[in-house]
């Protein structure tokens, strides 16, 4: 195969993948209860895999999340980070930004924001959604 094909055909591959993959710096899952939504970043760029960021989206009572997803202003979240011992610290901030959606939930991108006392973290976010296998009753 010759050098021009082969750049060819990894320019296709790169374009066929979804650019905001490239960019995620967390991946995890999200899921959706009676209040809302809860994203899981389990896997952070810059924080230790015994660690986790769990975020709760209320974007509107009885609301689902795919009508959320508008590349809108922010929504202010609540955030923790716990650890493996179920230790958590509560975010004295947390914004998630959710990037406009093609009415598939399967994959959420976006980028939150996130302040710990003292520290502040950021970035990209790549998730999938988890579907609950017995359906939610909610009262």
């Amino acid at each position: 195969m010759t050098v021009q094909l082969r750049f060819f055909l990894i320019a296709l591959m790169v374009q066929a993948i979804p650019s905001a993959s490239f960019a995620a710096d967390a991946k995890g899952w999200i899921e959706e209860d009676c209040f809302g939504s809860i994203f899981h970043l389990t896997k952070i760029d810059g924080i230790s895999i015994s660690r986790e960021i769990i975020l709760r989206l209320n974007c509107g009572s009885g609301i689902p999340l795919a009508l959320c997803m508008t590349e809108a202003d922010p929504y202010e979240v609540q955030g923790k980070r716990c650890s493996g011992d179920s230790t958590c610290e509560e975010a004295t901030k947390a914004k998630v930004w959710l990037n406009e959606g093609n009415g598939r939930t399967k994959r959420i991108s976006g980028r939150y924001t996130v302040d710990f006392s003292g520290q502040h973290l950021e970035g990209q976010f790549m998730v999938n959604y988890r579907k609950h296998k017995k359906p939610l009753i909610c009262e």
